[in-house]
């Protein structure tokens, strides 16, 4: 038997099978990688001002990561575009969207999934990736608390026992 440690995609799976009253699996759900979202993030650097600081973030279907890796390269030279990182996530374009909106409050400039750091940041690859799994983690959380919250709500409705003074006639 395989002795593997539970990962998040597992526990997700049952919880949702009690929530939506479906019978548990007892193997583990293999994982279909054509539906899985991804969310990444290129480093691009500008030969002529390589000072200045962008990052490019998509969101696409497992399938579709080598044709846009490909097609940014081709957009912006291949010795200029370097991924920094790749997620699976539950909503691709959402969490790009959640990214984007936390980089434009910190006064970036954005266009599309294109990012660009103010002249005097601080930010380099490793704080943008920290800042990206941070807010991928906070994500994380709050899908799990919504499904926690479900299943708390579903067991009070279930362990809910009638007032002593009912008298039921079965």
């Amino acid at each position: 038997m395989d002795q593997r440690q539970p990962n998040l995609e597992d526990k997700m799976e049952k919880y949702w099978r009690r929530m939506f009253y479906l019978d548990p699996k007892l193997e583990p759900t293999p994982l279909e990688l054509s539906e899985l979202e991804y969310f990444g993030a290129f480093r691009i650097i500008n030969p002529l001002d390589p000072k200045r600081k962008h990052w490019l973030i998509y969101s696409c279907l497992h399938s579709e990561i080598a044709e846009n890796v490909e097609k940014v390269r081709r957009k912006y030279g291949k010795k200029n575009v370097f991924e920094i990182v790749r997620k699976p996530v539950y909503s691709g374009l959402g969490f790009r969207k959640i990214v984007r909106d936390y980089f434009v409050n910190l006064r970036w400039k954005a266009n599309g999934g294109f990012l660009e750091a103010p002249e005097n940041s601080y930010y380099n690859d490793e704080k943008f990736v920290k800042s990206v799994n941070n807010l991928l983690d906070v994500e994380h959380r709050r899908i799990y608390d919504y499904i926690m919250g479900h299943l708390e709500w579903f067991k009070r409705y279930n362990d809910q026992k009638p007032p002593p003074d009912v008298v039921r006639f079965f």
